[in-house]
Formats: C-alpha cells, sequence, structure tokens
C-alpha cells in the first residue's frame, strides 16, 4: 500500500491571486480579457440587431410617410402614426414591431394602428434593414482585421519557413508571403460580401404579399427614405426568394473556412517539436493535470469551434429552404434569422482572429533552421543542372530524387551534402555524374538566395513582398473609402425621411 497522504497548512489566500480560472492563462501570467469582451459584444450584437420592434418601426416610418404623399393618409392621421411609432422607438424596448406593438401606444385605437399595414407585408424591407446595418457593422471589423494581416505580412518579409504540400517541405517560403495568401483570400471574400450587401440593400417594401399594392404609392420613394441602393422591382420576388440571405451566409462561410486553416497552421506550427511561432502565453490553455502544458488551443480550438457552428449554419440554411416552394412561407420568414446570426458569428470569427494574428510570437531562426536542414531547394540543383550543365528535366529530376533518398537514408542534413555525393546519386540510378562542386551544391541549396531570386511577379522575395503590400493597401484604404459611402447613403436616407416627418408634422399644425 502506498503511504497516506498527508496535507500541511498554507497560508497562501485562497483563491491564489495566480489563478484565473479553469486553468485560463499560464501560471504567474494575467488572462487577457480580450476574448471575453468578444464574446459579450456578440451577445450584444443580437440584442441590437434582432430587435424586430426597431427594424418594424424604421419601416413602417418609411411607409406612412410614402401613404401621405400619394394622399391615402391625410396630415393628422399620418402624423398620429409616426408620433406613435417614434415613441415605440425611443421606448427602448425589445419586441415584434408593427400593428400588435404600436396599438397600446395608439390608446388601444386597433383601426388607426392597422393603417400601417395597408398594401405591405410586415415583414419587407425589415429583415434586409437588420442584415444590412449588421453587414455595415462587420465590415469595419473585417477591414480592420485586413490591415492586421498586411501588418503582421510587413513584418515577416525576411522570415523564411519551409512552405509544405501534401504534408511534406516543398519549397522555401516567407511568412509573409503565406500571410499575403490570407490576405487575398479575405479580399475574395470581401468582394463577395459587398455584392452580398448589394443583394440585401434592395427596397422590397410595397410588394403586398404576392401582388403588390392598388395604393398609389410610389415604391421607388420609399427605397430613398430607407436609404436604400435599388428597388426589388417584381412584387412576387419580395417574398418568395431568400437568396440574398443565402448568398451572405456562403460569402461568410467561405471567408471563415480560410480563417480555420489558418488556426490548424498556427496551431501546427506552434508545437514543441517545430516551434516556429507561439501565441502570447496570456491567451494560452494550462491542463488541469499537467503542469508543463501551456497551449494555443484555447484560443485556435476554440476559433475553429466556432467557425464549424458558422459553416454548420450556412449548410443548415441551404438544407432549410431546398425543399420548400417557391413562395411567401415560414421558412422564408424566418431565413433572414439565420442570416443574421451567420453575420454576428463571422465578425466574432473575425475578432478572434484579429486577436490571435496580433498576439502570435514568431521564431524566425527556428524557421530558417528548418528550412536549411531540409531539402526544399532541391529544384534549384535541377534548375543548375539544367540551365548550366545541359541535362534535362527529368534526368536532372531523378538524380537529385536520388540524392535526396540517400540523404534521408543516411541521416545527412542538407548543409552536408557534398558534390561527390550528387555524384553518387547519379550513379545509382544510372546516369553520367554532374562533378558539382560541393561549394556549387550548397550555393544551389541556399533558402535565403532561393528567396531572393524567386523576385517573379507574386513570388516571395521582399522588394515584391514590399510591392505587393503596398499595392494591397491602396486596395483596402479603397474599400474603406466604399464603406463610408456605403454609412453616407444610410445617413442620407435617415435624414430624408425624419426631413419628410417634420414636413408632416408641420402640415398638421
Amino acid at each position: 500500500m502506498s503511504k497516506p497522504v498527508q496535507l500541511r497548512s498554507f497560508k497562501t489566500p485562497y483563491p491564489n491571486p495566480y489563478d484565473y480560472g479553469n486553468w485560463r492563462a499560464c501560471p504567474g501570467l494575467v488572462k487577457s480579457e480580450e476574448l471575453d469582451k468578444i464574446v459579450a459584444e456578440s451577445d450584444q450584437d443580437r440584442k441590437t440587431y434582432s430587435n424586430r420592434l426597431v427594424y418594424c418601426s424604421q419601416t413602417d416610418l418609411a411607409w406612412v410617410v410614402c401613404l401621405h404623399k400619394a394622399g391615402v393618409l391625410d396630415a393628422p392621421t399620418a402624423s398620429a402614426l409616426l408620433r406613435g411609432l417614434q415613441k415605440l422607438l425611443d421606448s427602448g424596448e425589445y419586441g415584434q414591431g408593427g400593428e400588435n406593438s404600436l396599438i397600446p401606444v395608439l390608446d388601444g385605437d386597433e383601426d388607426l394602428a392597422s393603417l400601417i399595414n395597408l398594401g405591405r407585408t410586415m415583414q419587407e424591407p425589415m429583415s434586409r434593414l437588420q442584415m444590412r446595418d449588421m453587414l455595415v457593422n462587420f465590415f469595419g471589423h473585417f477591414h480592420e482585421f485586413m490591415g492586421t494581416v498586411l501588418d503582421f505580412a510587413e513584418k515577416n518579409t525576411d522570415a523564411i519557413m519551409p512552405g509544405h504540400t501534401h504534408f511534406s517541405q516543398a519549397n522555401p517560403i516567407t511568412l509573409a508571403n503565406y500571410a499575403l495568401s490570407i490576405y487575398d483570400s479575405m479580399d475574395r471574400g470581401l468582394e463577395q460580401l459587398e455584392l452580398s450587401y448589394k443583394l440585401v440593400n434592395k427596397n422590397s417594401g410595397g410588394c403586398g404579399a404576392t401582388s403588390g399594392t392598388a395604393w398609389p404609392v410610389d415604391r421607388e420613394w420609399m427605397t430613398k427614405l430607407l436609404g436604400m441602393d435599388e428597388l426589388l422591382e417584381v412584387t412576387y420576388d419580395c417574398e418568395a426568394s431568400q437568396d440574398h440571405t443565402m448568398h451572405m451566409m456562403f460569402s461568410i462561410a467561405n471567408i471563415a473556412a480560410t480563417l480555420s486553416k489558418l488556426t490548424m497552421d498556427v496551431e501546427i506550427w506552434s508545437l514543441e517539436e517545430i516551434d516556429m511561432m507561439r501565441i502570447d502565453p496570456k491567451f494560452s490553455g494550462v491542463s488541469s493535470m499537467m503542469p508543463q502544458k501551456c497551449h494555443n488551443g484555447e484560443i485556435t480550438e476554440n476559433l475553429r469551434d466556432v467557425i464549424c457552428d458558422l459553416l454548420g449554419a450556412a449548410t443548415a440554411g441551404l438544407t432549410r429552404i431546398k425543399g420548400e416552394p417557391h413562395a411567401d412561407v415560414l421558412a422564408m420568414y424566418f431565413f433572414p434569422e439565420k442570416g443574421l446570426e451567420s453575420l454576428i458569428t463571422g465578425k466574432e470569427v473575425i475578432r478572434r482572429s484579429e486577436v490571435m494574428l496580433r498576439n502570435l510570437h514568431t521564431n524566425p531562426k527556428k524557421m530558417l533552421r528548418l528550412v536549411k536542414d531540409g531539402y526544399s531547394c532541391m529544384t534549384e540543383v535541377v534548375v543548375h543542372m539544367v540551365k548550366e550543365l545541359g541535362y534535362g528535366g527529368r534526368r536532372a529530376h531523378r538524380i537529385c530524387a536520388t540524392l535526396t533518398r540517400i540523404a534521408r537514408e543516411r541521416e545527412i542534413k542538407a548543409p552536408d551534402l557534398t558534390g561527390e555525393l550528387l555524384d553518387e546519386a547519379a550513379g545509382a540510378c544510372g546516369e553520367e555524374a554532374p562533378k558539382l562542386s560541393t561549394e556549387t551544391l550548397q550555393k544551389c541549396l541556399d533558402p535565403v538566395e532561393f528567396i531572393r531570386s524567386h523576385n517573379n511577379t507574386g513570388g516571395p522575395a521582399p522588394e515584391e513582398t514590399a510591392r505587393m503590400v503596398a499595392a494591397r493597401r491602396e486596395a483596402l484604404a479603397d474599400a474603406r473609402s466604399r464603406q463610408k459611402d456605403r454609412q453616407q447613403r444610410i445617413a442620407e436616407g435617415k435624414k430624408l425621411l425624419q426631413n419628410e416627418i417634420e414636413a408632416i408634422y408641420g402640415a398638421e399644425a
């Protein structure tokens, strides 16, 4: 039998000030609260953008103005409705909006409240306004993240590392070139998402439920009052279709899929056996049992978990609508809620990724050592043999592949390869010995020289990297300018709507 455990008494206070709940941070380090704040902001976004009362009331304000302009409502009636709707908005309450919310504000006058629904269905374009506002919010954070990716690339222009294909060393790359690949994927995602915004920001108001309305309402005027880009013209399309929501969900899912791969790469490269980089330990998790563990999974694995929810939502959305008729049915009615949730989760993914990248500490010396010890510059030996010695490409490839096999079998690293070993490899596959000097062979195998010489368009050479970063900063500035244009158009619509409301109040007086 083992000796019984006998505990001593200690004066250390409980809880220990160096403990940070659930083993969330490495011992002795204060846990970062950034991720907790991001989760809290997601919860707040759900409350803000899912409040139908706000977006229904905004839609109703514009519709009442249109009904008044069409002569359907006189100034006193329109004013009473507008004041009631404004009172709803000012209340800060959370609810469904529409007639049922307005009736109590109008002292139980059901008939007066029902006028806001003349010639239109309650849904449209309320859900489009919800998604539009959240998209504008998303764009701001997405631009910030894209800027962080460019900063990371610029910082790591000279960080030479192994490039991999099929989990084997391929050719040397730089961490900057890898980061620019992530950036360009984000940029393509931005292009898709800006198209999603265009599809979302169409006015579907005044569509009735299928056939529009016989009331002489100017739907184009409503489009301007809501700051929308254009009118969704075909009335049946307004309720029957949700392809704009589906497009938006898959645009976000496409962005998230790339970021999921990024987190996996970071986690692999952070393995102690590889140690090319580490996330700042204030974000690291500690095992409840093994005190030596201070791992990156706290941020990378949790991020992939959130991304799984996002990708699942896109798939579920497609499944939800595939078996439905092309008509106004409940699947279409509730579908925008799924789109809104995808946007909120997508923003959380972007913000978590931005935190990860800002707190990623790289180890360039270890990266370069891994490249030098490997054989990823062997392609340059092939190039030299073709250009300088007249070997055919396949023949040179055969000799160099044999040299690599021999080196691995004998555990000879690339810096220790010699011209004599290359000749031996040629003989082993029945080819003429190249008789390269060891000095020439080692120059071909130098990863620094490899990166310097790969200066064609898009290559990893430092000067080409600098050019690409600068070009992308200009493009990002243009994207931010487009964001300002979107915000300005919305603001102009709100100002126009408020002016029209004030004019109706004035006409009543």
